[in-house]
C-alpha cells in the first residue's frame, strides 16, 4: 500500500525560486503492516533529475520508454524475492529549474535539511518505523544516487547505509564537457538563464543553482564556471562544483563513511554518461583508505535497468539495516 501526503517543509521556505515548501510524500507500507504492531526499518528512495516523487511513484504511461508504477517494483521485493519487509519513503526533490540534487542551496531550497529533519521527523511520527540510524538507509539512481551519497556521508547519525546507483561522480570527466557544449548551443548569444527547449542550458543552470549559487547575482542567482565569450574555465567556481563530487569529497568525510554499516556503489558498464568511471575511481579511493564498501557493475546503460537496480538495492539494504528494536519487536 502506498500512502500519499502533502507535508510542509520549513527547510524549503524562502528559496529564491519561489518554489512551494509544501511537498508530495509517498510512503510504501510493506505487506503485513496493517495487520501487526511491529516496527520496520525505513529505506529512503531519492528520485533522479527529470523526475519527481509523483513521477517516480506513478510514471507517465505515454512516451517511448514505459516504466512501471513503483508499487509494481516494490511488491516483488517483499514478496517473490523474500526480502524482509521495510517501509520505503519517497520524498520530493524537484524544483522549477530541475533536480535539487538533494543539497542545501539558497536558490533551490535546503533539501538535505528537508529530508534529514522535516521528512524523517514526519515519517517517524506518523508510521511505525524503528527511529534509529541503524534501521534507516537511503538509496537512489543518478541524481538520486548522488543525493544518497551526500545525505549519508554527511549524516552518519541519521543513516547507517547508502546505495548509490549510477550516481553523478567524477565531474571532471563526466560534467565538465557540458559547459562548452552549452556555450555552443546558444552561440553567439551570451548566457542568460535556462532556455526553453535547450536541455543543455537547463542542465547547466540546474547544476549552478545547486553547486554554485550566488544570492548576490540576480536574476538567476548563480555563478557559471565558464566565461563568455572566451570559454575559459572559471576555476574557483568549478572548484565549488567539485566540492560536491564524491570522488573529491570522500576525503573530508572519511570519519562518517567509516561509521556506516554499508556502502553500495552500483553502476552499468554501458552508462551513457560514463559514470562507471566515477564509480570505479571512488571505489579505488575507498579501497585504498580501507573504507568498507561493495562495488558492483551490471550490463545496463544509464536508466535502462534502474527499476531492477532499485530492487537489488533494497535487497542489499535489508541485509545491513537492523530489523528489530532493542526490545526485540
Amino acid at each position: 500500500m502506498i500512502v500519499h501526503s502533502c507535508i510542509e517543509g520549513p527547510s524549503l521556505e524562502g528559496n529564491l525560486l519561489g518554489d512551494p515548501s509544501e511537498r508530495d510524500l509517498f510512503v510504501y507500507l510493506p505487506p503485513g503492516y496493517e495487520d501487526s504492531d511491529r516496527r520496520y526499518p525505513a529505506a529512503y528512495l531519492l528520485h533522479a533529475a527529470g523526475s519527481s516523487a509523483q513521477l517516480l511513484t506513478y510514471p507517465l504511461t505515454d512516451g517511448q520508454r514505459w516504466t512501471p508504477p513503483i508499487e509494481d517494483v516494490l511488491d516483488p521485493v517483499f514478496g517473490r524475492m523474500g526480502v524482509a519487509p521495510m517501509i520505503v519513503v519517497i520524498p520530493d526533490g524537484d524544483t522549477s529549474v530541475g533536480c535539487s540534487q538533494w543539497l542545501d542551496s539558497p536558490v533551490t531550497g535546503n533539501f538535505e535539511r528537508y529530508v534529514v529533519r522535516d521528512v524523517i521527523g514526519y515519517v517517524d511520527e506518523h508510521y511505525r518505523t524503528i527511529p534509529s540510524a541503524m534501521s534507516r538507509g537511503v538509496f537512489g539512481f543518478s541524481s538520486g544516487g548522488f543525493g544518497a551519497w551526500n545525505l549519508a556521508s554527511r549524516n552518519a547519525d541519521v543513516f547507517s547505509a547508502l546505495a548509490m546507483l549510477s550516481g553523478d561522480s567524477f565531474l571532471d570527466m563526466t560534467h565538465k564537457p557540458l559547459l562548452w557544449q552549452y556555450l555552443d548551443s546558444i552561440w553567439p548569444e551570451a548566457p542568460n538563464g535556462p532556455v526553453e527547449g535547450n536541455d543543455l542550458s537547463q542542465v547547466v543552470y540546474n547544476y549552478a543553482a545547486t553547486y554554485s549559487p550566488n544570492v548576490g547575482n540576480p536574476p538567476h542567482f548563480v555563478d557559471l564556471p565558464i566565461a563568455f565569450p572566451s570559454g575559459e574555465l572559471v576555476q574557483d567556481v568549478w572548484d565549488r562544483w567539485l566540492s560536491f563530487d564524491p570522488v573529491v569529497n570522500w576525503r573530508g568525510r572519511q570519519e562518517n563513511l567509516r561509521r556506516l554499516n554499508g556502502i553500495l556503489l552500483d553502476v552499468g558498464t554501458k552508462d551513457d554518461f560514463e559514470l562507471q568511471w566515477g564509480h570505479r575511481l571512488l571505489s579505488h579511493y575507498l579501497q585504498q583508505a580501507g573504507i568498507a564498501h561493495e562495488a558492483t557493475e551490471n550490463t545496463g546503460n544509464h536508466g535502462g535497468r534502474s527499476r531492477e537496480r532499485h530492487q537489488i538495492a533494497l535487497q542489499w539494504l535489508a541485509g545491513v539495516l537492523e530489523h528489530a528494536e532493542p526490545d526485540g519487536r
